[in-house]
């Protein structure tokens, strides 16, 4: 090895080269892995979840390799790096399943990602160990080159969400990953022949390899274990908040796991440790997180607030994860303990959670466990109050707390105002049904279904007014319309069952088949709701994702006169049931003269410019509705947008007769590129509907929470 200064540069910067593109690939290999399962296991919320454990879980073999035998390989470790060519270019193949079995899917991403992600995972503990093994260690200090390694990992995420995804397509990305690996493989190459740590001298090689055998106590193993898996099981419980509320995309899945690795950038640097002052905070921070899972509200505010809290509570863990790192003697030992607690955390949210509790009360539990987890690894950064603490800022930090426990405990007290009659928890979210008091003081009682924080389905229980649509379904709005100008006897394709309210509209003669992904939800449908009993015409649920149990359904030769997609009103966007292999299906299915009907109202995305995109490529027509202004709404009336579509344009006269205005140039939507399995871009339509509530001044709405918080109405 060179032995001068330039030397040492130019080995400290191929060591930080090869970290950092490890690290892009394995992170970039994330998500692309994940929108390449969709087309055959659906967007459902537990499919990402089930890869992230897997993840953690291939990472954690990845360290034990390091362990036990990277140092004794030596060389031979280059050997170790063609294996995932066999993978290569990264693609899945399997049979489409519209029930997704956890199993099926982890035989998948073991059969297809397994060998490259266990590959690339070692890199970081790889170059550290050659590092501290090498004369080179003598000067610099290997824990730094994880923040280079998290670096790559953030830059991976960013740059997918905002340039990879919105740019190319998965088969593109998937060759371009391929060349990248190739590029990795030889910087490994050019690394291990640079640096040669195997034969240092013994003179040369770093003082903490021939250190005498330092005891690590087990109690600090313990403290590695709950600093590294309670922000694991944290950053699960706070994807899996967000995801059931926005949708399970790449988009929703990076924005936790960027700013977990951002805090071990932040953390694990030269000098690192806790930010500053940040580390007395940490009471106030798992208040604050407390107050806001308390607070149900999910506007655009409020998310951001949750990973706010995260990042910073994240931050403290492992800050204080890195002041008790050990001698570099005992590195690969550490990093597997993190390792190890990384994937306990994740295994813990993603396996366990979802059959022991009805609702997401890992959240507030692991915020537990973190106060209980700081308070035995506090140290001098980690203390309440300075050694000589200002009584000004003793006094803010009192009333902070003092303020959030009073709307912790104002927020608490509201759950319980309408109490929860039901409550379930499964891998597809948290269902809620309360009994409410009707609008302006009507003696009867209105039943809602809440799945997540999102209303997904209601009735009035009085007897005579049980077969009333409400809410999206109200007699006269857009739902409506298609199916009071579609004449019985008709065949109804419906995917989503929420409380079943569509069968509402079906007369004698009709047949209405129900898809739906979740199998517990026609349990309650049936059981707290009367629509699907009460159903004048003929009913049936079909258990599984809409699209693939669709096309899995040909064969019974059935065509529908309406197809109605009502799986976008709760804001988890199922985006690969927009995409151009997705209408062709549903066209495959549909009569002559029928209508798909795309029911799209929404909170964040606006996606009738992406549906009327791919419509047009299609030779499809379409029309959309003009909703009413809020104001002009009756009681148990919502705004409700749509879009039709047919093969004929004669098939649309009826709704432009009741004001539906046509695709055209003065349908007021903007140009937007189509969507295909293999090119979806969900940024186009995030940043149309943000652009639309600016031009219409209804961005504040995003901080109705925060006005809601001193009044004592509840939605």
């Amino acid at each position: 090895m060179k032995s001068g200064e330039t030397g040492q540069k130019l080995s400290m910067a191929l060591l930080t080269l090869m970290v950092f593109v490890g690290a892009l690939l394995l992170f970039g290999m994330e998500p692309l892995i994940g929108r390449l399962l969709t087309p055959y296991f659906g967007g459902a919320a537990h499919v990402w979840l089930t890869c992230l454990m897997f993840y953690q879980a291939m990472l954690m073999v990845g360290y034990l390799y390091a362990h036990l035998l990277a140092r004794k390989l030596g060389g031979w470790h280059l050997a170790l790096l063609l294996l995932p060519l066999v993978n290569l270019p990264l693609a899945v193949r399997a049979t489409p399943d519209a029930h997704a079995p956890l199993f099926q899917v982890l035989v998948i991403l073991f059969v297809h990602a397994a060998i490259p992600f266990a590959v690339l995972s070692t890199t970081a503990v790889v170059a550290q160990s050659w590092l501290s093994h090498s004369s080179l260690g003598r000067r610099y200090e290997p824990y730094p080159l994880y923040a280079a390694s998290n670096a790559g990992s953030l830059i991976a995420l960013l740059g997918y969400t905002f340039i990879a995804e919105p740019l190319i397509g998965v088969r593109l990305q998937s060759h371009l990953w391929t060349g990248a690996y190739i590029a990795y493989a030889v910087i490994v190459a050019l690394v291990w022949f640079h640096l040669r740590p195997a034969r240092a001298s013994a003179g040369e090689t770093a003082a903490s390899v021939d250190e005498a055998p330092v005891k690590t106590e087990n109690s600090i193993y313990l403290q590695w274990l709950l600093l590294s898996s309670l922000p694991s099981a944290l950053l699960l419980a706070v994807t899996n908040y967000i995801a059931l509320e926005i949708g399970s995309f790449p988009l929703t899945w990076i924005a936790p796991l960027a700013l977990y690795l951002g805090s071990f950038i932040v953390t694990f640097r030269t000098n690192g440790g806790i930010p500053r002052y940040l580390g007395r905070l940490w009471p106030e921070l798992l208040l604050l997180s407390f107050f806001l899972y308390v607070w149900e509200s999910t506007s655009a505010l409020t998310i951001l607030m949750h990973l706010m809290a995260f990042f910073l509570i994240c931050l403290v863990a492992n800050g204080r994860l890195y002041e008790i790192r050990p001698p570099a003697r005992h590195l690969t030992n550490y990093y597997l303990a993190i390792a190890f607690g990384g994937w306990l955390g994740g295994a813990a949210v993603s396996l366990i959670a979802p059959f022991i509790f009805k609702g997401l009360y890992e959240y507030p539990l692991l915020l537990l466990l973190l106060a209980a987890t700081f308070w035995w690894c506090r140290g001098p950064s980690m203390a309440l109050v300075g050694s000589e603490p200002s009584r000004a800022v003793m006094g803010v930090r009192l009333a902070a707390v003092v303020i959030l426990a009073f709307f912790i405990v104002k927020e608490s007290l509201a759950l319980f105002e309408y109490p929860v009659v039901y409550r379930q928890r499964n891998f597809y979210g948290t269902y809620r049904i309360k009994d409410l008091p009707s609008i302006d003081g009507d003696p009867d009682v209105v039943r809602k279904l809440v799945h997540g924080m999102t209303l997904h389905g209601a009735q009035l229980l009085a007897p005579e007014w049980r077969l009333m649509p409400i809410y999206y379904y109200y007699l006269g709005g857009g739902i409506s319309n298609v199916y009071t100008t579609k004449a019985p006897p008709r065949d109804i394709a419906v995917l989503g069952l929420g409380a079943g309210a569509l069968a509402a509209y079906a007369k004698e003669g009709d047949r209405v088949t129900y898809y739906e992904i979740d199998p517990d939800n026609e349990k309650i449908a049936r059981r707290w709701f009367t629509y699907l009993e009460e159903c004048k015409g003929e009913v049936r649920v079909i258990v599984g994702d809409g699209r693939l149990a669709m096309q899995e359904g040909k064969s019974e030769g059935r065509d529908y006169d309406i197809i109605h997609m009502d799986a976008f009103t709760g804001d988890g966007i199922p985006t690969h049931l927009l995409t151009r292999e997705a209408i062709e299906i549903y066209l495959s299915r549909l009569s002559k003269g029928g209508v798909v009907l795309f029911h799209v109202s929404n909170r964040y995305y606006e996606l009738r410019p992406v549906i009327k995109a791919t419509a047009l490529e299609l030779g499809l027509h379409g029309a959309i509705n003009i909703p009413p202004a809020r104001d002009k709404l009756k009681p148990y009336q919502s705004s409700v947008w749509c879009v039709a579509l047919a093969r004929n344009p004669e098939d649309l006269q009826p709704l432009l007769k009741l004001g539906w205005v046509q695709f055209g140039k003065d349908d007021g939507l903007n140009d937007m590129a189509p969507w295909t399995d293999d090119y979806i871009n969900i940024l186009a339509p995030l940043r149309e509907n943000i652009e639309k509530q600016w031009e219409s001044f209804q961005i504040d709405t995003w901080f109705d929470p925060l006005r809601n918080l001193f009044k004592d109405e509840r939605t």
